[in-house]
This record gives C-alpha cells, structure tokens and sequence, in this order.
C-alpha cells in the first residue's frame, strides 16, 4: 500500500517524534523515506534558517539509517511549507505523509497547527497526524488499531488502510460505530442500530479475508469523545478515519469530527480524504 512516505520536519522535538512513527510505518511496507524540509519565503537567503532546515533533515536521514535500512531521500524546499510538502507529494508520488501536530513556533516553517491542518485538509495522500503524546510509543510498533467508521467512501478508505497496517504489523482492530445524539444503544430492530450493526460487520468481513483479528463496537454518544474515550480505554496506537462522513445523518462520522479528533487524540491519527485511497 505504501511504497514512498514522506516526512516533514522543522527539527522540532514533535517532527522527530512523528518520524519515528513514519519510520516505523514505512519499515512494516518496505517503502522509501521522503525528508523535507521548508525554508519559507522570507526567510530565503537568511543564512541561519537554511542551515537549520538542512540540520533539520540531515539530523532525519540519520535516524532512518540507526533505526531501519530503508532507503531515504532528503530535500530542502523554499516557500509556504504547507503548499511546498504538497508539491513535494504530488511531484514524487509519495503514498503517505506523517507529520507532527507542533512545530518550532515563531519560524516560517513551523510544522504544525495551521500548516498541519491545511496539509490534512488538502493532502491527496493520506496523513498521519503525530501528537506529542504519542512521542516514545512507537517503539513497540503498532499493536492495537482503532476505526472509527459509518460506512462513507471515505471511512471505508479509511478501513482500507487501517487492515493493511495491522495485518504488516500484526495488530489487532477495534472498528467503532457511533449513533451520535444517543445517550444510549437504540433496542435491538430500530433502524440506528441495525445500519450501525451492518456498517461494523461488514468491516468485520473484510478483516476475516486478511486474517486479521477484529472487534466490533457500537456507541451512542458525542462521536469525537467516544472515539478519545476508545483511545484512552483500550491504549490504542493509531487512529484510522475518513475527513468526511455520510451528510445529512445524525451519526456522521466526520468533517468536525475528524478535526476535532485530530485536536484532542492522545494517539496517532491517519486521515483519507473522501476522493483518496
């Protein structure tokens, strides 16, 4: 599935964590590592914030060689970081972009807040967003994969994604649907629940086809805090979801949910886009 990752970085504590975790993802399929770094645009020129953005990712490129033998490449790019890590993707056909959720503040290249947003949002390529929390947790590789889903094209990419990982890294699923509004489960034979049953079983048949091992869950609740009190409740390591959910339903999955999600997740979330794979 993932044949070229790419890894932003600032230098930032939060950019070497999350290329820890990009590391570990792209050893479990083999794939090249992609190192970025953005001078921005007033700072072209500015002798220091190009030595930093080259320390930045030579200081990556070791730590791909100490921790893997996966092939690597480093680049150093000028402009609006997040448009220059989007051209970078779109120009090298990378797979997967994993960042973290902070970055140096007070420089043009700071990896995250907005610019981790605006990459989420418009990336073609699925992102895994890496918060400080989960910096260090990713020395064991990935044990326990949450996905949260409600049947959408994007939550089912998003599914996709989720077995591929577990089944290179053996983990086991927990796939989660949530009937937002709910305080609590709808009787056995009302609509909410029988489409909610149908929606896990269905990502349960497909685990079974990679022999990867699952187990569904069905919430009512505030979707965004159920999926944090999954996070927290069964130590998940990772997080796979759509950035858009089914309209116009009480149990959308996504849109705010994802991003709220992505603001409050102690563990690692992977973001598809509606029109990604």
């Amino acid at each position: 599935m993932y044949e070229r990752v790419l890894i932003p970085t600032d230098g930032s504590r939060s950019a070497e964590g999350a290329a820890r975790h990009g590391i570990v993802i792209a050893a479990a399929f083999d794939a090249s590592v992609h190192l970025i770094s953005v001078v921005a645009d007033r700072e072209r020129g500015e002798r220091l914030a190009e030595e930093q953005a080259r320390d930045a990712v030579s200081t990556l490129e070791e730590l791909v060689e100490q921790e893997s033998d996966l092939s690597c490449q480093t680049v150093v790019e000028y402009g609006s970081p997040h448009e220059a890590v989007l051209s970078y993707a779109s120009e090298n056909d990378t797979d997967l972009i994993v960042l973290g959720t902070h970055g140096r503040r007070g420089l043009g290249r700071v990896l995250l807040g907005s610019v981790t947003q605006r990459v989420v949002r418009l990336s073609n390529e699925p992102v895994v967003a890496v918060p400080p929390q989960a910096i260090g947790r990713e020395s064991g590789g990935y044990d326990r994969i949450l996905v949260p889903t409600d049947g959408s094209p994007a939550a089912t990419a998003a599914v996709d994604h989720g077995l591929a990982i577990a089944e290179r890294s053996g983990a086991s699923v927990r796939v989660l649907n949530v009937i937002e509004g709910e305080t609590r489960l709808p009787p056995l034979g009302d609509s909410l629940r029988d489409d909610a049953v149908e929606v896990v079983d269905a990502v349960a048949e497909r685990a079974s086809e990679r022999e990867v091992a699952l187990t569904t869950h069905v919430q009512p609740g505030n979707p965004h805090a159920v999926i944090n009190d999954f996070v927290s409740a069964y130590g998940i390591d990772l997080v796979t979801m759509g950035t858009h959910g089914r309209s116009g339903l009480r149990r959308h999955l996504l849109g705010s949910v994802a991003g709220r999600v992505l603001r409050t997740s102690d563990a690692p979330v992977l973001t598809v886009r509606q029109d990604a794979g």
